[in-house]
């Protein structure tokens, strides 16, 4: 006996897909509000220790590089080399979580192992229309913030610490006595990799000693 086919309604039919549109709004929904919801919510305080900017390189490229140490890992072509001085347990090189150190609205990358109280980093930054820094290291909060692998901090993060920073009174770092800050003489290269011997130089000059 062959089977008869059963007639589906053009009524059930508009049911059913109201019912899986609306399925798909709430969805959609569910995962905007999870995505809006912070997912790091501030400490009480920071870890305390003054901070000593010695020097200031900035530096433009040719080629853009990836920052590793954001977790949006953002593209720079431009930024500061900066040589601090800093309290040693918070500067000392960790193999685990670590006070992130914050320049502004950027993380830094630690650029050598630290075991003293003087580090070498890099932050970028952005290049305006103008060839100009958005940077001016001398006048942006520099400070360590709460635990973390600096990977994992985001924008959110960065914004939280800084209004922590600020709200207990930490501000630009100390400009040390002898403090270059050379804004006008940027170094110019084609990648990141050939900032190296830069970076090289200003840890033979500030920490191995």
């Amino acid at each position: 006996m062959r089977s008869r086919k059963i007639p589906v309604k053009p009524i059930a039919l508009l049911a059913l897909a109201a019912l899986l549109g609306l399925g798909l709004l709430v969805a959609r929904g569910t995962a905007g509000r999870q995505a809006s919801e912070p997912s790091y919510a501030p400490p009480a305080d920071l870890p305390r220790g003054g901070l000593e900017l010695l020097e200031a390189v900035p530096f433009v490229l040719d080629e853009p590089f990836v920052h590793e140490w954001r977790a949006e890992k953002p593209l720079a072509r431009a930024g500061y080399l900066l040589a601090l001085r800093a309290d040693a347990d918070l500067a000392r090189t960790r193999e685990t979580l670590e006070p992130v150190l914050y320049v502004g609205d950027q993380t830094a990358e630690r650029c050598h192992p630290v075991t003293g109280d003087t580090l070498v980093v890099l932050v970028p930054a952005e290049l305006g229309a103008d060839g100009r820094i958005a940077l001016e290291p001398e006048s942006v909060p520099i400070w360590f913030g709460t635990l973390e692998l600096p990977e994992r901090v985001d924008a959110a993060r960065i914004a939280a610490e800084r209004a922590l920073a600020e709200a207990r009174g930490l501000g630009p770092a100390a400009r040390g006595p002898r403090v270059r800050l050379a804004a006008d003489q940027a170094v110019r290269a084609r990648t990141r990799w050939e900032l190296e011997p830069y970076l090289e130089d200003l840890i033979a000059r500030h920490v191995q000693r």
